[in-house]
């Protein structure tokens, strides 16, 4: 039972498939379209803050790759989760702690890492999550067909490239589905 948080397409043959594969649910950081037929839970991805008036389920996210806005937004109740992608900067070991005490969610994105040939980043990026968060989430980034990744075997890349392959086995176990039912939660859907 996976789920996917950071899904940049709506192609109804990549659902279908991530529905075949295991995935239970995605949250899309496009505009979502119902899609009926592709047996997944598809919720929306707002970046920032929400504010009143979405209308449907999201999960807010920040970019944490600029240190300096990203300040502002840790201690914010209405952001859900920190997500970290390639770029000139990751979240201090600070932030990083901080964000575990205030019960943020910390989203490592993998495959734009990989695509971008930034292994040793992401072993920088990785080692610090698993040194300073217990609410890390492991997600592929997948955009096509080609992304379709066993959400195990990144954990097992991961795993082999930390040294912890449990603790990325929960980030893709456990985490996503803790993340989901705290934001139905806090956003009010369900009390």
């Amino acid at each position: 039972m996976f789920i996917e948080l950071h899904l940049t397409t709506n192609d109804p043959e990549v659902l279908r498939a991530m529905a075949r594969m295991g995935y239970v649910a995605a949250a899309s950081i496009t505009r979502v379209r119902d899609e009926e037929d592709s047996g997944l839970l598809i919720m929306r991805k707002v970046q920032g803050p929400r504010r009143g008036g979405w209308g449907q389920f999201t999960v807010s996210y920040v970019v944490g790759n600029n240190r300096y806005a990203l300040n502002k937004y840790i201690t914010n109740d209405r952001v859900d989760v920190v997500t970290i992608l390639p770029g000139r900067e990751y979240p201090s070991r600070r932030q990083l702690a901080i964000m575990e005490g205030e019960g943020k969610y910390i989203e490592l994105v993998l495959l734009p890492f990989l695509r971008m040939g930034l292994v040793n980043d992401l072993v920088k990026v990785a080692s610090d999550v698993m040194d300073y968060s217990t609410r890390a989430v492991l997600s592929l980034g997948v955009g096509s067909m080609g992304d379709l990744k066993n959400p195990m075997d990144a954990a097992a890349l991961l795993g082999m490239l930390t040294g912890d392959r449990g603790y990325w086995v929960r980030a893709v176990k456990d985490n996503p589905m803790a993340l989901v039912v705290d934001s139905i939660y806090r956003s009010g859907v369900c009390s």
